[in-house]
């Protein structure tokens, strides 16, 4: 099998497409965690679970789109 080398061009791309999914998925997760305490329907077991694991998730998501994706960038 031959050896491929990836050019600086396949990291930035890589980078970029790991920043705008990490990105988005970070905006939802904060929406999705800020609004599910304001709703009166989801104060109750569920929406605690629900609001713990969007708040994971955008940790996470922020700190591969913050992180994560300049390292590969550079």
């Amino acid at each position: 099998m031959e050896h491929m080398a990836l050019s600086v061009w396949d990291h930035q791309l890589a980078a970029g497409a790991i920043f705008a999914i990490s990105f988005v998925g970070c905006i939802a997760n904060w929406i999705v965690a800020t609004f599910t305490q304001k709703l009166p329907s989801m104060r109750n077991s569920f929406g605690l679970l629900m609001t713990s694991q969007s708040t994971g998730e955008a940790v996470l998501c922020t700190i591969f789109a913050f992180y994560y994706s300049p390292m590969v960038f550079l």
